[in-house]
């Protein structure tokens, strides 16, 4: 009996830390642009009407004439940056490292 309280326990404790750690409840702006490199983040982790200048951690520039997703002028990154595929294939490009 003791052990199932204690499981029980930690569960509720596990879902109390895991809803507090979600970022917030975001709403889904009504913008009437594309990005091709989506929105900008607020502080808050929501999108906004404003779009990334870069796929890039950081807004950083990608390498230039670096594909480095599927097809024929594939070309691997340097060890110094990372390949960041959009996920419907629209770029693919080498973003540096942190």
């Amino acid at each position: 009996m003791q052990r199932l309280t204690i499981i029980l326990l930690l569960c509720a404790i596990t879902t109390v830390v895991i809803a507090k750690s979600s970022k917030a409840d975001c709403k889904i702006p009504h913008c009437r642009m594309t990005c091709p490199f989506g929105y900008k983040l607020d502080k808050n982790g929501c999108a906004t009407c404003a779009c990334k200048k870069s796929p890039c951690d950081g807004n950083k520039a990608p390498l230039d004439k670096y594909f480095c997703g599927k097809g024929p002028n594939r070309k691997d990154c340097p060890s110094t940056h990372r390949c960041v595929i959009a996920p419907n294939d629209s770029y693919a490009v080498c973003c540096p490292l942190k």
